[in-house]
């Protein structure tokens, strides 16, 4: 009988300890869990050490409970959660596998149990997520994971993105260039932001339209963000409009990283926060990013180029497009109420009947951290003299801005590995690198106010050689001291353009009018084989 009574009483002591384990919260990803979407669960409880494993169960399938395995089954690696200091994750790829369901049983599923433990003993209390039925419709590939993500190959996989909220917590890559002019949704919200990760893959999607209209509300391709990451993505003739946040690639940006990232075509606003990339930058880093697209809100309140309002960081940016904006416009961004470093203002005109109106910010305030920043010194004002009250930066002639030396000095941009620079029939410009769909980003009033260069660039002793009129319409004639043997005269993509045997003459001209405006290499050669550089403007 004594042995039979220090049983029970280890068997209660057993019991006790079992259910009274630690307090626990869970959270998901996706939140709630959907039958045929990978699932990571977090548990969140006191420090059971480093070895922490789950033991889970369908705590609910049409009524009933159903566990695949045993109490002490689960000390292996398939069901080892990582973390530590309290913090424990556990991945399930797919609910039906891992659990051992019949379509049936899957289709009945309601309800998950979650228990982490160790070894020794020490466990939490019981946790419950609860299960929502997917559609059954998947993307091209991948499972939504990191290492797997979503594969967006088609408008379709794109517009599904948009229609499926319980997505907004996983991983995309960008398969191919997409043409989205047949897609009306958005991916994320105010109330239920966009918060994975968005590999552009260096691809771009064209054509996308957005209309929202409601106060407080977000429009943009990524309507809202928070802890996302979106990078190496290109957003090409696209037309959003809205109230308040709006902007091309993300209409409202709580939190997260936007890198490497540009956007063509146009935006509009009638109330707050309107920009070319992001309408309200509210806590994202926005980083080598830049925005062609015309901002329109002549109504309201913070317009931008590349941002409306920006409480966040921006770092080696730029914006080239037209903004017209009410109060507090910028080239680059409206209001600043954070951090803008290393980035430049290019646009060809800034329209406000404002104060509150600059090439570069629209205030300039305690709260404005701007540093390093560069405007175009020929920005067209929206009245007849900036005011004092906007954030100008350090202003630069298009002389500097289309060269590429002065350009990556202003800068300070990585043009080795992220930034290139291109030209395309004779115009200068900095682009991403290995993102499709890119094309000359600067205003065409840039290159025709380029002020040109001395006559004379070479002098070798006695010889002296001139080119011009510089810059030239059309005929451009060189003069020199010694006879002429060649000269030949090259875009700035290193393609010669024409090139003619001189023949002893000390005067030879050229005829540049059918050549695109730009600027131009031209090397010339004298009989005594002195080469002589000159850069050339063709207005």
């Amino acid at each position: 009988m004594r042995n039979f009574y220090l049983c029970l009483i280890g068997l209660l002591t057993a019991f006790s300890a079992w259910s009274a384990g630690s307090s626990a919260t869970i959270t998901t990803n996706p939140s709630p869990a959907i039958s045929d979407k990978p699932l990571e669960v977090t548990v969140k409880t006191d420090n059971l050490g480093s070895e922490v494993f789950c033991y889970t169960w369908c705590a609910d399938i049409n009524g009933s409970a159903k566990s695949p395995w045993q109490w002490n089954d689960v000390h292996t690696d398939k069901f080892r959660m990582s973390g530590s200091n309290g913090v424990y994750t556990f991945t399930i790829a797919s609910i039906k596998e891992f659990y051992g369901l019949t379509d049936a049983e899957l289709q009945g599923l309601t309800k998950l149990g979650f228990i982490a433990k160790t070894t020794s003993g020490a466990q939490t209390n019981d946790c419950f997520v609860t299960v929502e039925q997917g559609t059954g419709v998947s993307y091209s590939g991948g499972d939504g994971t990191a290492s797997s993500p979503y594969l967006l190959s088609t408008a379709d996989d794109l517009d599904l993105l948009t229609a499926t909220p319980a997505d907004w917590n996983a991983s995309f890559r960008l398969d191919s260039d997409i043409d989205a002019s047949s897609i009306s949704g958005m991916i994320g919200s105010v109330e239920n932001p966009f918060k994975g990760s968005f590999d552009g893959n260096g691809h771009s999607i064209s054509g996308f339209k957005a209309n929202g209209s409601g106060i407080g509300s977000a429009t943009g391709l990524f309507a809202a963000i928070d802890g996302a990451s979106i990078h190496d993505l290109g957003v090409v003739n696209a037309n959003v409009s809205g109230a308040t946040y709006v902007g091309i690639l993300a209409g409202y940006a709580k939190s997260g990283t936007i890198e490497r990232c540009y956007t063509t075509g146009t935006v509009n606003g009638t109330s707050v926060c309107v920009g070319g990339l992001i309408g309200n930058n509210e806590g994202a880093t926005v980083k080598d990013c830049y925005s062609t697209a015309t901002a329109d809100n002549r109504d309201d309140y913070a317009t931008g180029g590349l941002v409306g309002k920006n409480s966040g960081t921006v770092a080696n940016t730029y914006a080239s497009g037209d903004v017209m904006g009410f109060d507090y416009a910028g080239g680059l961004v409206g209001a600043n109420y954070g951090t803008v470093k290393n980035s430049v203002a290019l646009n060809g005109n800034i329209t406000s009947a404002s104060d509150y109106a600059a090439r570069f910010g629209g205030n300039n305030n305690p709260e404005n951290v701007s540093t390093g920043n560069h405007s175009w010194d020929n920005i067209t004002p929206g009245h007849l003299t900036w005011s004092a009250y906007g954030d100008h930066a350090a202003s630069r002639d298009a002389d500097h801005i289309v060269d590429y030396d002065e350009f990556r000095t202003m800068t300070g941009w990585d043009f080795d590995n992220v930034w290139e620079w291109r030209a395309d029939n004779g115009k200068a410009y900095p682009a991403l690198r290995n993102i499709s769909a890119q094309a000359c980003s600067l205003p065409e009033t840039i290159y025709s106010s380029l002020g040109g260069f001395d006559d004379i660039f070479g002098e070798t002793g006695a010889d002296i050689m001139t080119a011009g009129p510089n810059p030239t319409e059309g005929i451009l004639t060189v003069n020199s001291t010694s006879p002429l043997a060649s000269l030949a005269l090259y875009n700035l993509n290193g393609a010669c353009m024409t090139h003619a045997d001189c023949g002893g003459e000390y005067t030879f001209s050229i005829d540049l009018s059918t050549l695109p405006a730009g600027m131009y290499i031209l090397n010339v050669t004298d009989t005594k084989a002195n080469n002589t550089t000159f850069k050339i403007i063709r207005k």
